[in-house]
């Protein structure tokens, strides 16, 4: 941890959004072939099926990751974002008032467009995805009550970007964080999550954040106790063989999960 802070201090103070997209989410990326191109098919394959979709999603991540906003708002009616800390707020909030100083994801909006053979041009596509986005507010996964004082009606979909395992410190906080998360999920609605395997760190320049070390028996185990059915599950392995002094995972997963129970 950076000078004895805790991971909510870190986040707090050092974590910026802007240097994590074009670290490791803008075009020409070592880590785009991992974090979108392999991903992302399997996204759309989730988000197509006839079981997910519905009229409200929530997504949870660390930073503004609309990579994954703006195939979601195909299928969704309202778009709720869930952010881990006070700067992602700031910049989603900036970009849906188009803000001067918000940041560009252009390059979001070309690459979502290019993979999923869109008709739409980006700028078409980006205002389909800012009417979509309801509201913007604050997550704290330590909570039983997560979004307080915020209150919404339970979503059909809860996706988790990046989310648990960066910001939990151990196996236990993982599981305790997915079970204050469920209660924003309706029976019967899907969860979506997305994370690297096998990771122990990432950087944000020169800042080392810590990265909960998961791996595929730690995600079935915990899902099964939280209420959660699998139904989809693809591990890619890394294929940016190059900067393991930048981020050490061996692979990526995206899941599908139903929620069967209440815990």
């Amino acid at each position: 941890m950076a000078s004895g802070m805790s991971l909510k201090e870190m986040y707090d103070k050092l974590f910026d959004p802007r240097k994590m997209i074009e670290r490791y989410f803008e075009q020409d990326n070592e880590f785009v072939e991992d974090s979108i191109n392999q991903i992302f098919p399997a996204y759309l394959r989730i988000l197509s099926s006839c079981a997910v979709k519905g009229g409200s999603l929530i997504q949870v991540s660390t930073g503004p990751l609309i990579q994954y906003t703006i195939a979601a708002c195909e299928y969704f009616d309202e778009i709720i974002f869930a952010c881990l800390n006070d700067k992602s707020i700031e910049e989603l909030q900036k970009w849906l008032k188009n803000d001067p100083d918000a940041m560009d994801f252009s390059h979001a909006m070309k690459l979502f467009c290019e993979l999923q053979g869109s008709s739409d041009t980006w700028t078409q596509k980006l205002n389909i995805v800012q009417e979509k986005v309801k509201l913007v507010c604050k997550c704290d996964m330590e909570r039983r009550d997560p979004l307080s004082p915020t209150v919404l009606p339970q979503a059909d979909c809860l996706l988790l970007v990046n989310s648990l395992d960066l910001l939990a410190k151990d196996k236990k906080t993982f599981c305790d964080a997915l079970k204050n998360l469920s209660p924003l999920l309706k029976s019967g609605g899907h969860l979506i999550m997305v994370a690297a395997l096998e990771a122990t760190f990432y950087m944000m320049g020169d800042v080392k954040f810590p990265y909960l070390f998961l791996d595929e028996a730690l995600l079935r185990n915990t899902l099964k106790d939280a209420g959660y059915v699998i139904e989809d599950h693809h591990i890619y392995n890394r294929k940016a063989q190059c900067l393991y002094d930048v981020m050490d995972y061996t692979s990526v997963t995206i899941l599908k999960a139903c929620k069967e129970r209440d815990i």
